[in-house]
């Protein structure tokens, strides 16, 4: 025991000074402890490459989400558009049903003029169960059409009225 202390008491003296110079002298002079301070030396922030990945994958994610975004728009305008078309048919249809009607073709303008209205009223030549004609029968088509998407939609309604 006392030997042990005394070889440990000096080399803790003046040999491990010395010995630890040696050591850093023939880590540095060896091929592995170079490769080791190169790799450390490069990690200390990212290299262009990841830089260039990272930035693709968030543009890529920017773009779907702008791709998403644009479709959703989209679809609430045509949703829109066509509540729109149902609502203005529905009220051109009341109307028609109150009014005189008169067989032709009439241009309808509602408020908004990017949705083109069309009312075709017909004179029906129908007959009753005793095969008597029965007069002011009439069929109403009201066609909408617009353009929404770069593409031409059309809506249409038709009713049947008697007029006595």
């Amino acid at each position: 025991m006392k030997g042990l202390r005394s070889a440990v008491g000096y080399l803790s003296h003046g040999a491990l000074p010395r010995l630890r110079g040696r050591l850093g002298r023939n880590r540095r002079a060896s091929a592995i402890g170079r490769t080791t301070q190169l790799q450390t030396g490069n990690r200390r922030g990212f290299v262009l490459w990841e830089m260039l990945l990272g930035l693709a994958i968030f543009c890529m994610g920017a773009i779907a989400l702008t791709a998403a975004l644009q479709q959703a728009v989209d679809t609430v305008i045509l949703i829109h558009d066509e509540s729109e078309v149902r609502q203005d048919l529905e009220s051109i249809m009341a109307e028609a049903s109150v009014n005189k009607l008169q067989a032709g073709k009439t241009a309808i303008f509602m408020a908004d003029h990017r949705i083109q209205y069309e009312r075709e009223v017909i004179s029906l030549p129908a007959k009753n169960w005793k095969g008597q004609p029965v007069a002011n029968l009439w069929q109403v088509t009201v066609r909408a059409t617009w353009l929404a998407r770069n593409r031409i939609r059309t809506s249409e309604a038709k009713e049947f009225f008697f007029q006595p």
